[in-house]
């Protein structure tokens, strides 16, 4: 990957074991939360739990009512949400109680989905001496002055409810512990504590809509000539209720043969709701819509507590007896602990590195939460049976598509340090994408339906190969490269080794992207930056295949084939030596034509548009010069003179980190300071640290704080949306509105390129995991 400097088998030695710190008891806070929308109003805090891992004890409002709005989307939305999760759930729950469930083994889907669009909708009363108490939603008081935390598999909700009832109510998510494993369900513990002098009366009810919804259906019109209504509600048994769905489309031949891959989903799973305490029941809201529960009934003597649990989940297996051994592996942590933490604790701690040697407590307890939110955001895929971590934000939790490869390849590079097995699944995954000529699929949707789209990326494979060198480099497995592994479409396109694909992928980069008038890699129509798609340029559409070249991909291709092919030739196998080769001999002609491109000028181009156009030639743009800082060969007086550079032209008055361009040009649709036309980015501040740390390990360490969570929360007190997560790109100070995005909120790219920068920099600096 980045430019190797040893080839020793301590790499890895600074991953730390499940350390847990000492925690002080769980005290809640009984004040109601206010909010003023003044610089430094208090949305919340972070804690440790009383298991050691990091959670946010979330003291903010539930709704933002003046939030700024860009293209009629609120860009600091109403009801925060935080993410838990294993391999085969994807649960998002919301400050006000409200959760999504979704499922992405196959197409991307909502179980509950709710009355507007990509939300969900779910219950929880409580009836009590006469009074009526909805637990949940932005509206209600009970749910705006709960005490709320949320942390590492768990959301935990504790209200006051009057005359003399305390509710405790928490979802926790067991882990995943190897790829394609996991529970598709979540338990919700409730705690009911009578303090008053005398009986209390009460019934609990909690209950989820059961309606099946594939996540592009809202936007996609020409997509939704489909249903998915209740094909059966079933009583298991008296604890035990599942709502199934039917696919109907209204046109013929809308499915292939089962196996295939498929746009639409034919078999979606079915939802079930399990009340290990009282009794489930299966009913309609208000709006019709079937909905599935548990109710547990029951008088609580003075100063007594009740423990009721319910089990919610998806399954494809409706029988009673696969779904009674899924709810099985959740009764061991029914019972519910007087500690701040999941239920699942004890299980999660082996998951999260303790990073004792860090001793900035933010970073520390960052990286921590990061290895959490990427182990909670991954995702295993039916169609390839290989487990993933998707991008986020909108491509699969608002486009429902699995997108882009660039980006998964992205968010496994820590993983080789932290999770090598995910890590692996992750390069089967891309060799599966990969058809026999070379070219890998951008993206797919559905059950591994990859559309025929006009956009034709040129990076795809640079970013395959910056993951595998360093999954080689940091794991010392070969193994992968002679493992047989399917060409896309995986039903009908044969396998070879993993080294074939590795080799066809190169040729595709050599050969069919190649290079252009000036020897550098051709852009075709969109690098990085998916807005060269649309980009002003003077010539033909079609001449941007032909001319266009692209000084990222260059700078790229020059680092990571250099890094590559040493990780190949370090395996001493005869096999790679041909592959070996013949990357050496490519990087050696880019890096001629790079540097004559570069001659005596400060810093690169960011492309050609044609022969003699250019963009970046007066104004700086990030995307190449984090690369051209890996370069080994580009000396580090120039170097230094480039980060300069840098500083003085895209550093300069950020908060976050290097904006994307200095000068944005009028791009309709995109306002300038804002994503691809001058925002922030954390993929792109990403490699600037690691080039910036081969000269300055300080100044690289500064810039890795600069983009923390931390930071983004002293320099944005008010806003939520980068406390805990983030979209992948944040608008920069050339805006008024600094610091937020349109896009959903909740990027794997905030979570794993802070974690990788971290782990780089720490090499050989920590102690050894469990």
């Amino acid at each position: 990957m980045w430019q190797s400097e040893e080839l020793s088998l301590d790499r890895r030695k600074f991953l730390a074991g499940a350390g847990a710190l000492a925690a002080g008891s769980f005290l809640p806070n009984p004040m109601k939360a206010s909010w003023a929308g003044s610089p430094g109003s208090q949305l919340g805090e972070w804690l440790v739990d009383d298991f050691g891992l990091p959670c946010y004890h979330y003291s903010g409002p539930l709704s933002f009512p003046e939030s700024p709005r860009e293209n009629d989307s609120v860009m600091l939305p109403d009801d925060p949400l935080f993410l838990l999760g294993n391999y085969r759930l994807t649960l998002f729950a919301h400050a006000s109680g409200v959760y999504q469930l979704l499922t992405g083994e196959r197409g991307w889907g909502r179980m509950n989905e709710g009355d507007a669009p990509y939300s969900g909708a779910n219950q929880a009363t409580v009836e009590a001496a006469g009074q009526h108490h909805n637990l949940i939603g932005v509206g209600e008081s009970a749910a705006q002055d709960a005490v709320k935390h949320f942390g590492v598999g768990f959301a935990r909700y504790d209200y006051s409810l009057t005359p003399s009832l305390l509710v405790t109510r928490q979802l926790s998510v067991p882990p995943s512990t190897s790829p394609g494993d996991g529970a598709s369900a979540f338990l919700v513990q409730v705690r009911l504590h009578n303090i008053g002098s005398g009986p209390l009366h009460v019934t609990y009810t909690e209950t989820t809509r059961a309606r099946y919804q594939q996540i592009f259906s809202p936007w996609a019109k020409e997509k939704s000539d489909i249903a998915w209504p209740v094909d059966a509600t079933r009583m298991l048994s008296a604890q035990t209720v599942v709502v199934s769905f039917e696919a109907r489309p209204k046109r013929k031949l809308a499915f292939p043969p089962a196996g295939q891959m498929a746009q639409i989903e034919e078999f979606p799973p079915a939802l079930f709701v399990h009340a290990a305490n009282g009794e489930a029941f299966a009913s309609k809201d208000a709006a019709g819509n079937a909905t599935a529960g548990g109710r547990w009934v029951g008088t609580l003597q003075a100063g007594e507590a009740r423990e009721i649990a319910f089990v919610v989940g998806y399954t494809r297996e409706t029988s009673r007896a696969s779904i009674a051994k899924l709810v099985a592996g959740m009764q061991p942590a029914a019972r519910m602990s007087k500690k701040l933490g999941s239920a699942f604790a004890e299980a999660w701690r082996p998951r999260i590195p303790s990073f004792d040697k860090e001793t900035d407590a933010d970073l520390r307890r960052e990286m921590r939460w990061n290895v959490a939110m990427l182990e909670a955001m991954a995702t295993w895929r039916e169609y390839y049976n290989e487990t993933v971590v998707p991008q986020g934000t909108v491509y699969d939790y608002t486009w429902g598509m699995m997108a882009s490869s660039r980006d998964l390849a992205q968010h496994a590079l820590p993983l080789c340090h932290t999770n090598p097995r995910l890590a692996r699944s992750v390069v089967r995954f891309l060799m599966k994408r990969t058809v026999p000529d070379g070219e890998i699929k951008l993206n797919d949707e559905g059950f591994g339906w990859s559309s025929s789209g006009a956009q034709q990326t040129s990076d795809q494979q640079l970013f395959f190969f910056l993951l595998l060198a360093e999954y080689l480099r940091t794991t010392r497995d070969a193994s992968v490269l002679h493992e047989q592994i399917e060409y896309y479409p995986r039903d009908c396109s044969g396998r070879d080794t993993g080294l074939a694909h590795v080799r066809q992928a190169f040729l595709f980069l050599r050969d069919r992207i190649g290079v252009g008038p000036h020897g550098i890699v051709r852009r075709w129509n969109s690098d990085w930056n998916d807005m060269f798609f649309f980009w002003p340029t003077t010539m033909p559409y079609n001449r941007m295949f032909e001319e266009g070249e692209s000084h990222m991909n260059s700078a790229m291709g020059i680092v990571i084939l250099g890094d590559l092919a040493e990780m190949l030739a370090a395996t001493k196998d005869p096999s790679t030596a041909e592959l070996t080769g013949a990357m050496q001999e490519y990087r050696t002609e880019l890096l001629a034509s790079w540097m004559k491109d570069l001659g005596e000028r400060a810093f690169p181009r960011r492309a050609w548009t044609s022969w003699n156009s250019a963009l970046g030639e007066k104004e700086m743009w990030l995307e190449p010069q984090g690369f051209a800082l890996l370069i080994p060969e580009f000396d580090a007086d120039r170097k230094r003179r480039l980060f300069e550079e840098v500083k003085k032209r895209l550093l300069e008055g950020e908060s976050m980190g290097a904006r994307q361009i200095e000068t944005p040009v009028n791009q309709p649709g995109t306002p300038a300071g804002s994503r691809e036309n001058g925002g922030f980015w954390y993929a792109l501040n990403g490699p600037l640290i690691l080039g910036v740390a081969k000269f300055d390990r300080a100044a690289a360490h500064g810039l890795l704080k600069k983009m923390t969570f931390a930071n983004f929360a002293r320099s944005f007190p008010d806003y939520w949306t980068g406390r805990w997560t983030a979209s992948d790109s944040l608008d920069s100070s050339l805006r008024k509105t600094n610091g937020l995005s349109e896009n959903m909120v909740w990027c794997a790219h905030a979570h794993a390129w802070p974690l990788y920068c971290w782990l780089r920099l720490s090499e050989g600096g920590a102690d050894s995991a469990e």
